[in-house]
Order: structure tokens, then sequence, then C-alpha cells
């Protein structure tokens, strides 16, 4: 009797880094490349992981699946349903190519969308994580600072609980804030009691959008983004 062999699903989660289509990896570039189908996720609005693999690999043969996600995203909100339905339409797609390629910004396990449908898939194909540039590294290198050095301490933040930062300044070296926008004034008032931290406020780092302030107060409002990240680094004595 003939053996039949099980057809292996297999899903790459690929980090595309932080806007630069030239920090896309090389192992990246070689899988989108390769593979015929990939998904997208997208808030509504432009597609900016899809426009950074545009500048470097040629999509004209490929399915390119684009993914609802909403943009107010917490562990604590009853998005169950939502990741379902995503995921499902990622098996449907699956099943129909044998193999894809879900793209994100940055790095795909640093506040990534992708997580959220990792426990629907899991079982269903053989993924493979490939990292990319993180923001972080992104924002660091166009100040130019280093994050952390010898025995210093890095905290890392949503701005939405950016509310201790006094407290975190007593214990860390260097604060993170992700997504700081939405809750500006409330940094720029908490930021005065951190008198012996150097402040950076970077928007699209490494796009050609981007914009690098050293005083968060000489921030204009029009510059606040989405794709952007505030830094304090502790004084040098």
């Amino acid at each position: 009797m003939q053996k039949t062999t099980k057809k292996i699903i297999k899903l790459y989660v690929i980090g595309v880094g932080p806007g630069d289509p030239e920090l896309l990896t090389l192992k990246a570039k070689k899988i989108l490349k390769r593979v015929p189908l990939i998904f997208s996720p997208t808030g509504g609005k432009d597609n900016l992981a899809l426009s950074i693999i545009k500048k470097a690999v040629n999509l004209n043969k490929k399915k390119v699946v684009s993914l609802l996600f909403p943009m107010k995203k917490t562990k604590e909100t009853d998005l169950e349903a939502h990741w379902k339905i995503l995921s499902d339409e990622i098996i449907k797609y699956l099943n129909l190519f044998g193999k894809g390629a879900f793209i994100t910004l940055g790095d795909p396990a640093f506040y990534s969308t992708f997580f959220y449908l990792y426990s629907f898939l899991k079982n269903f194909a053989e993924i493979e994580i490939v990292p990319g540039v993180s923001s972080l590294s992104a924002v660091a290198s166009v100040i130019p600072t280093n994050l952390s050095i010898a025995n210093e301490k890095i905290i890392i933040l949503p701005a939405n609980y950016a509310d201790n930062l006094e407290k975190y300044g007593k214990d860390f070296d260097t604060l993170i804030l992700m997504k700081p926008h939405k809750n500006w004034q409330k940094i720029l008032k908490l930021a005065e009691n951190l008198k012996n931290y150097q402040s950076f406020y970077v928007k699209k780092a490494t796009m050609l959008e981007e914009k690098i302030y050293t005083n968060l107060k000489e921030v204009p409002e029009e510059e606040l983004d989405y794709f952007s990240i505030v830094i304090f680094k502790k004084r040098e004595n």
C-alpha cells in the first residue's frame, strides 16, 4: 500500500523592520520572494508594512490578503471573536496555497499584531518567526544613543501606563514610552519630575517623515504620531 504524505502547511511571520526597506533582513527578503501568499495587517488606512516590502520584493504574481486589525488592542479587550475571524481567513488561504508569510512592522515578538492570532493558528500550521529590526533599535540609531550599557536598567511602557514615571526614574536608567501621542499632555506634566533625564521624541524613525526632538515641550501637536517613541535617558553625572 502506498503511503500518503501529510501536506505541511507553513506560515512565516516576518518582521519587516521600522520603515527603511534597506533594513529588511536578508532572510526576510529571501522568504518573501519565495512564498506565493502574503498576509498584510492594516488598521484601515495606509498599509505601511506592505509599502516597505513593495520596495524590496516584486509582488505582482503574489496573492496579498489584507487583514483588518482594530487600532485599540489590549489584553483585556474582548476581541476573541475578531481574532477567530482573522485566523479563519488565514487558514482558508493557507489551505489553498500551502505556505505564506504574515508581515508585521518591526519585530514580530515586540508589540506585534500577530500574537493575537497565534493561539488560533499554532495547531494548524508550522509557524516560523523571522526577527526584524525593532522600532527601539531604529530610534536609538537615529538619535543616536545607546539604550543601555554595563549595568544600566531599562523599562519599556505603553504610554497609557506612564503615570508612575517619577517612581520608575528612581529605579531605571532609561525609560521608553511606546505610542505616546494620545497621552501627550500627561507625559509632558510627568516629565517635569525627571529633571536628571534627557528626553527624546522620535517620529517615524528611518522613514522619510522622520523627526527628532530633544525637548518634549518643543514638539508641535501636528507632529504627534502613532509611529513615535519617547525616550528618557539618565544624564551622566
